[in-house]
C-alpha cells in the first residue's frame, strides 16, 4: 500500500491507523509533501515515511504491538531522529520500550523513517521459539539499542527491500522471517552494542506537546497564550520556553502552523469545501479562525512561499482532469 501525502492532516490521518490523536507540525517552510508505504506480512507490518520537510509528531500510544524503528538514511548523523527527546544520530533501532505511553518524534528532512510492527503476543513466541527471552528485559528497560547487526544486518535488509518492493520474489512468509531472525539477532549481539532510555519528560515540554495536541484536535477553535496556560495548567514562561527548546517556536507560532496547514489542506479537498459550503479562500480563512484577510494571506505566503489563491487554483485546475 503507498499513500502520497500533501499535508500535515494527511500524514496524521495515517498515524491514526496506528495510534491515537495523532498531530503531525512542520519545522520548516513551505508545502508539505511525501510517501507512506505500509507492507503487510503474515503477521507483522513494516511502515516507511519518506517527506521533504522536518516535521514533529505526537500521539498517544495503542496497546498490543511492539515498535521497532530506525533510520535507513544513508547518513544518520546527518538526517537525525529525535525519539522520546534524544537525538539519535548513529544507526540504531528505537521507540520500542514497553512502557512508552505516547510518540514523541522529530524526522529530519532526509530520514527515511521505517518502523517493525510486532504484535506483542506474537513477538513473545518467537522470542521463545529462538530461546531468547532475555531480550525481553532489554526492551522493558531501554528504548535504543545499537550493535553491529543494526547497520549490516537489519538496516542493509530493509533498505535492499524497500528499493525492489515492486519486483519482490520471496513469500511474505519468507521475509518475515528473515526480518525477525535478523531484529533478534541485533538484540543478541554484543558486538559494538550500545542501548539508550527513554528519557524523563519535563513539564514544558510535555506543555509543548499538548499545545500541538490540542491545536490540531480543535481547527475550528481559537487559542490565546493564557487559553493554553489555563487549560495545561502551567504558566506563560512554562508554555513558551516549552515549545521554543521542543519546536523552536512560540506557542502561537506552533498555533497559527497547524492552522495554517489544516486551511492548506482544505484548500486542496474538494470534498471539504463542498460539505462545509466553502467557496473561496475567505470562507477558508475564516472557517479556521483567521480574522483579517490581508494578515492571514500574508501568513500564508510566509509559511508556503505562495498565496492561497494560487493553492485554491492549483486544485480548481486539477479538478477539470479526473
Amino acid at each position: 500500500m503507498r499513500f502520497g501525502i500533501k499535508s500535515t492532516v494527511d500524514m496524521s490521518a495515517i498515524l491514526n491507523r496506528q495510534f491515537i490523536g495523532s498531530s503531525v507540525l512542520s519545522l520548516e517552510k513551505g508545502p508539505i509533501a511525501g510517501v507512506v508505504q505500509i507492507l503487510p506480512l503474515p503477521n507483522i507490518r513494516l511502515v516507511l515515511i519518506e517527506l521533504n520537510k522536518k516535521v514533529a509528531f505526537c500521539a498517544d500510544r495503542k496497546t498490543g504491538n511492539y515498535h521497532f524503528s530506525v533510520n535507513l538514511s544513508d547518513d544518520p548523523s546527518r538526517d537525525t531522529v529525535v525519539a522520546q527527546g534524544v537525538s539519535i544520530a548513529r544507526p540504531a533501532i528505537f521507540g520500542f520500550n514497553k512502557e512508552l505511553k505516547d510518540l514523541d518524534l522529530q524526522l529530519s528532512t532526509g530520514c527515511r523513517f521505517c518502523s517493525i510492527v510486532i504484535p506483542e503476543l506474537f513477538l513473545k513466541t518467537k522470542l521463545s521459539e529462538y530461546g531468547t527471552n532475555n531480550i525481553q528485559d532489554i526492551l522493558n528497560k531501554f528504548n535504543i539499542l545499537s550493535s553491529g547487526p543494526v547497520p549490516s544486518g537489519l538496516i542493509l535488509y530493509l533498505s535492499r527491500l524497500w528499493a525492489n518492493i515492486t519486483s519482490i520474489i520471496l513469500s511474505p512468509e519468507l521475509i518475515e522471517d528473515e526480518i525477525l531472525s535478523t531484529l533478534i539477532e541485533c538484540f543478541v549481539s554484543g558486538d559494538n552494542r550500545k542501548v539508550g532510555i527513554a528519557i524523563d519528560r519535563r513539564d514544558r515540554h510535555e506543555a509543548a506537546l499538548q499545545v500541538l495536541a490540542l491545536t490540531s484536535s480543535s481547527p475550528t477553535k481559537p487559542f490565546e497564550i493564557q487559553d493554553l496556560c489555563s487549560l495545561l495548567h502551567q504558566s506563560r514562561t512554562s508554555v513558551f520556553n516549552g515549545c521554543k527548546e521542543k519546536f523552536k517556536m512560540s506557542p502561537l507560532q506552533v498555533v497559527r502552523s497547524v492552522r495554517l496547514h489544516q486551511v492548506r489542506h482544505a484548500l486542496m479537498d474538494t470534498e471539504f469545501c463542498i460539505e462545509n459550503n466553502i467557496h473561496g479562500v475567505s470562507d477558508v480563512a475564516s472557517y479556521f479562525g483567521f480574522i483579517g484577510r490581508s494578515h492571514f494571506a500574508r501568513y500564508y505566503k510566509q509559511e508556503f512561499l505562495e498565496m492561497p489563491s494560487q493553492t485554491l487554483s492549483n486544485r480548481r485546475h486539477a479538478d477539470h482532469a479526473f
